[in-house]
């Protein structure tokens, strides 16, 4: 008897760690992403939701472009209408988006 009450004891307590787990280790997953992509923004895709912190690098040249230049376009429409960008970075962009193919003005 005594032996099925720890045995059940025990089982309780095993639900118990999983259940904790589960549900503390997916909002620790989202905040961790959310901390290497804002400290990093290299690691965002350009296909992510939060793309627009990659354009500060893009714009300077220390971020590369999507290689593709219907891509590359995409992503830099996507700076022009989604990054705050100062005068200066809004015009070196301009003049990128100019010497793709098919990639008018945002």
């Amino acid at each position: 008897m005594r032996k099925l009450a720890l045995a059940l004891v025990g089982g309780l307590a095993g639900l118990a760690i999983v259940w904790v787990g589960a549900t503390i280790v997916p909002f620790a997953a989202l905040f961790w992403q959310a901390a290497r992509e804002s400290l990093l923004p290299s690691t965002v895709s350009w296909d992510a939701k939060g793309a627009w912190v990659k354009c500060d690098g893009a714009i300077a040249g220390t971020v590369p472009w999507p290689q593709a230049p219907a891509a590359a376009c995409e992503a830099m429409h996507l700076c022009a209408n989604e990054a705050p960008l100062t005068p200066d970075q809004q015009a070196s962009l301009k003049s990128a988006m100019r010497g793709l193919p098919n990639c008018g003005d945002p």
